[in-house]
């Protein structure tokens, strides 16, 4: 068992064009970044970053199933961004702002097994609504903004996700949008493990002084997003693995202090060859994940390198410790019914 858990951390798998998606994803982020470039708005990279998110679903799927997917999954995302705004202006910060991001958590949950979205789970919409709820608070009229680059890019995303229907030998292929129902006590059973997870996570990550909770969050939710106990741990493994070398490269364009132009170009690299390697080997993925999330994150709210680092090392370990909690406690319950006359 130990032996084959080994195997599968270090395995890459096959490439399967995973060049397509990474494509999609490069241009669905770059050219929303450069339009802000232009207009000199570069506070507004954020927003176009979680809407171009988008571009990440239905990457295995063919045109209209992916515009399907990546329809809904935008408009989870630009909401997501819009309750993330409203959370930040809520009285008894955290508490309330980390109650709605369990919220959210829970209804991508749901989302996720009603739609049968690709990548599973409520990891992107748990970012999109933190980054924002654990920020200051914003007037209208920027949140207004915010919300309408981030609905930009989302659309943009599932336009670039649809030109595939206009090359030459195209196939149209229908599928459903919704997914076979799950069993309903099965999908009980997912809700409450990430309520769970979640639930524990966020006064667990304030305990230990996690600037950005939502970060112990997205660590608790990865490993439960993907079916199998041996997968779960290995994905749980991965997430701690993968973030150390991510922090290593982060470090080092961190402290090339980027222009504004010189992070378009990185947030574009980061995401093309996050999507290249995802698939293949997700904790190699996240030695471009993790810098494309701190160097895109620092546009928006500036934070010291060094405790920048920690602060996400520290939120990571927290969420990924309270995930194989969850699995292991799950486990002994299977167990416990298993011996049960």
């Amino acid at each position: 068992m130990q032996g084959t858990m080994a195997r599968d951390l270090v395995r890459f798998e096959a490439h399967a064009g995973a060049h397509r998606p990474a494509l999609r994803c490069g241009i669905s982020v770059g050219v929303p970044m450069v339009l802000l470039l232009v207009v000199d708005r570069p506070d507004l990279f954020g927003a176009a970053t979680f809407g171009a998110f988008a571009a990440i679903y239905g990457r295995n799927l063919t045109v209209p199933a992916r515009t399907g997917v990546q329809a809904v999954t935008g408009l989870g995302l630009v909401a997501s961004v819009a309750i993330g705004l409203l959370a930040a202006r809520l009285p008894a910060s955290p508490w309330l702002a980390l109650l709605v991001l369990v919220g959210v958590a829970v209804a991508g949950t749901i989302g996720g097994e009603v739609v049968g979205w690709k990548p599973g789970g409520p990891l992107f919409f748990v970012f999109a609504a933190g980054a924002f709820a654990g920020a200051p608070a914003l007037g209208s009229s920027a949140a207004l903004q915010v919300v309408a680059v981030a609905a930009g890019s989302a659309g943009f995303a599932v336009l670039v996700g649809s030109a595939g229907a206009l090359l030459p030998g195209h196939v149209r292929r229908r599928a459903p949008l919704v997914a076979v129902p799950l069993r309903a006590a099965v999908r009980r059973e997912i809700v409450l493990e990430m309520l769970l997870a979640c639930a524990v996570t966020a006064p667990l990550a304030v305990l230990f002084g996690v600037e950005h909770v939502y970060w112990a969050l997205v660590a608790a939710v990865v490993p439960l997003s993907v079916p199998g106990p041996r997968a779960r741990v290995t994905r749980a493994l991965m997430r701690i693995g993968g973030t150390l070398g991510g922090l290593g490269v982060a470090a080092a364009l961190l402290d090339l202090h980027l222009a504004d132009g010189e992070i378009v170009v990185a947030a574009v690299v980061l995401q093309t060859a996050a999507e290249l390697l995802v698939m293949r080997n997700y904790a190699v993925a996240l030695l471009a994940v993790t810098p494309l999330a701190l160097v895109v994150g620092t546009t928006m709210h500036p934070v010291p390198t060094g405790t920048l680092l920690l602060d996400r090392l520290v939120a990571t370990v927290v969420g990924v410790l309270v995930a194989l909690a969850v699995l292991g406690l799950r486990a002994r319950r299977r167990a416990v019914h298993a011996i049960s006359p």
